[in-house]
């Protein structure tokens, strides 16, 4: 019976022992710093680090703000309500468990400093899909192996010191003691102190923001008139593979797109968005060294095509996104829903954009094979802000984003104008670019809730809404309509094209209402797109624009060309791959590499 109770003693003794190491100074002191290290730094440190790094990389923000007085104060309570949450689960965590989490936070941390200082640069940065930050095995495998040995060396090792002084009797004691007691703490120390340091050296040397420009708003975007229109829908990275996918779900899906000829034998000049529609909107190719502002400044200087249309008396209104198409958008010329700010750069989306930024913060310090994973892209941080003006009699007109469920919802409630001025309007929608988030009613469901099929029939379903508004006012019949992706899919950014990229285009011409549903396989491409507009409308031209698309042949035989933008090993070195295509392009043997243009990076 006394040796009971003094089981019982001893037991109820270590108890108390545990309970006290739990709350002993040292592990409340290890556990605040282990929680405010990872907090800030995976909130605050590793985003604003790389936003401030340079002007390209605020880039990624419209007009190149970060919005530090909206976003830095809600970085800053996000760190502090993780920081108090995981500071208490490890001040109140067994002290196994307590070593183990310590451990993981202080090999994320310095595995993320050496990832973003030395290995970051063999990535292929942000791009439109979000999958490019993948590189090839020569580099991440060997990336990943030291991901394990440092995990080795900083988890395995010290939480199991007594076991390898065991093994190896004459390991010193010293160093047993500095592996098993102080080695994670210096580190996760030096780790967070040397990211703190770069931050506060990129905030110091920060590029000045620049002032707002003019912006696209969404003034105007459903007036129709009575008497001509032009309505061009593009359709994001509508490819004909995608076309067929519609088609063999829903057989009859372009029966009521009457005097529409769908070409299927197109081909877009460029395989990304960027500089896809400003080429479409100006017919002036990217002449490679140009950086992206640079790029959009020249072309729409030379270009006449907008200018054109609004010295032929079309009011020119343009609703696509400010990162990828344009800079300021009174560089584009007389554009009736453009809008000149002299006021602020308001965050709409805060939360959405710090969302975007700590998956972006983990994608920068994670390994290179995980990140194709996280699906960050240049994407990621456009259309959270937008610009406003200090108007006297109200507030400025808000900036067009793409996004097909808003825009369709506002179609709904608002409904169109009927006006009498003849009306050109380019409608830039998502369309058939993932992740997809737009079910068959063209309503929003959340990203990857839908799928191709589901989101392009949403956005036909907008469309034809659209064109039937042009019928019940009786301007069908003149209207000029194209419907088309401003690319095709590129499959892989990093491997040359392997099959035929065609881009699906649908297209009634004025005068051509009332004809069935067509199909033709002349081989043509987006250089025929401004001449089909200014052919159609019979507006005055300034210069011989070229063939319009119904003016090619099925049986013509032309030379037309594809510009491939591929990321290699390095940024630095991306290329332009251009191919020749003499014949039909959905025949891969007509497909020639000309040449191969090395560019530096894509986005400058």
């Amino acid at each position: 019976m006394a040796k009971s109770k003094g089981v019982k003693s001893s037991a109820k003794s270590n108890k108390n022992t545990q309970q006290k190491e739990k709350i002993k100074l040292s592990h409340v002191i290890i556990s605040l710093l282990a929680s405010f290290a990872f907090s800030f730094s995976f909130l605050v440190v590793g985003p604003l680090s790389f936003f401030y790094s340079s002007a390209e990389n605020r880039s990624f923000f419209e007009t190149n703000y970060i919005y530090e007085k909206d976003l830095v104060p809600l970085m800053l309570v996000a760190a502090f309500i993780l920081f108090a949450i995981l500071g208490a689960i490890l001040i109140l965590a067994t002290n196994k468990l307590r070593k183990i989490i310590v451990s993981v936070i202080t090999w994320f941390l310095v595995g993320g400093y050496i990832q973003i200082a030395f290995f970051n640069g063999w990535t292929r940065g942000l791009l439109g899909d979000g999958n490019a930050g993948a590189v090839i095995p020569a580099f991440g495998i060997p990336n990943l192996i030291l991901w394990l040995v440092l995990a080795g060396l900083i988890i395995v090792l010290p939480l199991n010191m007594d076991k390898v002084c065991k093994k190896f009797p004459k390991f010193p004691k010293l160093a047993k003691e500095i592996v098993s007691k102080y080695l994670v703490v210096y580190l996760l120390v030096l780790a967070f102190a040397m990211q703190g340091a770069g931050l506060l050296e990129v905030v110091l040397n920060a590029p000045d923001e620049r002032k707002p420009q003019a912006y696209l708003s969404t003034d105007n975007m459903f007036d129709i008139s009575e008497n001509e229109n032009v309505v061009v829908f593009v359709v994001d990275r509508f490819d004909m593979q995608y076309y067929h996918q519609v088609l063999d779900a829903k057989p009859d899906f372009f029966d009521d797109f009457d005097g529409f000829t769908a070409y299927t034998d197109n081909i877009a000049l460029y395989a990304r968005t960027y500089p896809a529609v400003t080429s479409m909107l100006t017919g002036v190719e990217h002449d490679i060294e140009s950086t992206r502002i640079e790029y959009f400044k020249d072309a729409y200087k030379e270009s006449k095509f907008l200018d054109d249309m609004a010295a032929g008396g079309y009011d020119v209104n343009i609703y696509t996104s400010a990162w990828y198409v344009y800079d300021n958008a009174n560089d584009m010329g007389k554009i009736s829903n453009a809008f000149t700010t002299d006021g602020p750069v308001q965050l709409d989306n805060p939360m959405g954009l710090l969302g975007s930024m700590m998956s972006y913060s983990l994608y920068n310090s994670c390994p290179d094979l995980i990140k194709p994973l996280l699906g960050v892209s240049t994407n990621s941080f456009v259309g959270h802000g937008s610009q406003h003006t200090k108007e006297l009699d109200g507030e400025a007109p808000e900036q067009y984003a793409i996004d097909d469920a808003k825009v369709y919802e506002s179609f709904k409630e608002e409904g169109v104008t009927v006006k009498s001025d003849k009306n050109f309007t380019f409608i830039h929608l998502r369309g058939c670019h993932s992740p997809y988030n737009v079910n068959e009613n063209c309503e929003y469901v959340g990203d990857n809730f839908s799928d191709l099929v589901k989101q392009t029939t949403g956005v036909f379903k907008f469309i034809r809404e659209y064109i039937a508004e042009l019928k019940a006012v009786g301007a069908y019949e003149d209207a000029t309509i194209i419907i088309t992706g401003d690319h095709a899919n590129p499959v892989s950014d990093k491997d040359d094209v392997q099959a035929p990229r065609l881009t699906a285009l649908l297209v009634k011409e004025k005068g051509q209402a009332g004809t069935a549903f067509k199909e033709s396989k002349a081989p043509v491409s987006q250089e025929n797109f401004i001449p089909t507009i200014i052919k159609s409308t019979g507006v005055k031209a300034s210069e011989d624009y070229g063939k319009a698309y119904s003016e090619i042949g099925e049986g013509d035989i032309t030379t037309r060309k594809y510009l491939f933008e591929k990321t290699v090993d390095s940024q630095d070195l991306d290329q332009i791959v251009e191919y020749e295509i003499k014949g039909p392009a959905s025949d891969f043997n007509n497909w020639k590499i000309k040449e191969r243009h090395i560019i530096g990076k894509l986005y400058k």
